[in-house]
């Protein structure tokens, strides 16, 4: 496996920033490999997935590609008072990455976007705001911030969540995964497929339990949705190093 810190200047957030390519220990000439886009958790950054889990040895075992992003303290969005991250991601770095590297797949079918907490929730709006980028949506830990109670801040500052959605409340609008799911599935958009999975000793499970109960109630074909809970897990990198490998088992399936 190699790995490749990437330091760019992105014109969206104007400013230099970093990410982690990894790839096979070989790759055939004019070979397409299938890529894995992951999102860290809350202060995280794109080291985390390295330093905490076993996607070093997937990348081999699948032979594919894996990029690991790092979007500050943003949950992935275009942020009302901050900057798009979620552009950043969704469009800039994913045309910068495919243009520098000729051996990543274009195909949104062999782009898959993943990521755990913070970036669970990330992956969900970056999967359903670019569906023609990403053909499939792994979530771990990953509820609704439309659900969330507010967090506390200090007074003279901006409100957490006025800065990063524009509102205290924000349900029905296009930082809610809900609401992104239902419009997506009424759309001619494409969809992607969409595995979902919490411990059963999450701290936020019944966020997830509302998206799980969201996208059972939209019933859209398309998204092949499942919902997988691990009992006895709670917040923790045992249960996302186990997830990431579900999930590409799950792609395994869907794609046989």
């Amino acid at each position: 496996m190699t790995s490749m810190k990437i330091n760019h200047f992105s014109n969206v957030l104007s400013m230099n920033m970093d990410c982690r390519l990894l790839l096979p220990d070989k790759v055939e000439p004019r070979e397409k490999l299938k890529v894995m886009w992951l999102c860290h958790g809350g202060n995280g950054d794109e080291n985390e997935w390295l330093y905490h889990s076993t996607v070093a040895e997937l990348v081999n075992e699948h032979h594919m590609a894996f990029v690991t992003v790092n979007a500050n303290d943003s949950c992935f969005v275009d942020m009302p008072n901050g900057k798009n991250y979620g552009t950043y991601i969704g469009e800039e770095l994913f045309g910068i990455l495919h243009q520098m590297f000729k051996c990543l797949s274009e195909k949104r079918e062999d782009n898959y976007i993943s990521g755990l907490s913070n970036g669970g929730y990330g992956c969900f709006w970056l999967g359903l705001t670019f569906p023609e980028h990403f053909g499939a949506i792994g979530a771990f830990s990953a509820g609704d911030k439309a659900d969330a109670k507010p967090k506390p801040y200090r007074p003279g500052t901006m409100r957490p969540e006025v800065r990063m959605f524009g509102a205290v409340e924000f349900q029905g609008t296009r930082f809610s995964i809900k609401h992104l799911a239902r419009e997506l599935a009424k759309s001619d958009r494409p969809k992607p497929l969409i595995y979902h999975a919490c411990g059963s000793l999450d701290p936020w499970l019944d966020m997830n339990l509302l998206v799980r109960d969201c996208f059972e109630e939209v019933n859209c074909p398309d998204y092949q949705y499942v919902y997988h809970q691990m009992e006895g897990m709670g917040h923790e990198w045992r249960f996302w190093d186990a997830e990431i490998r579900n999930f590409l088992e799950y792609l395994k399936r869907r794609n046989a």
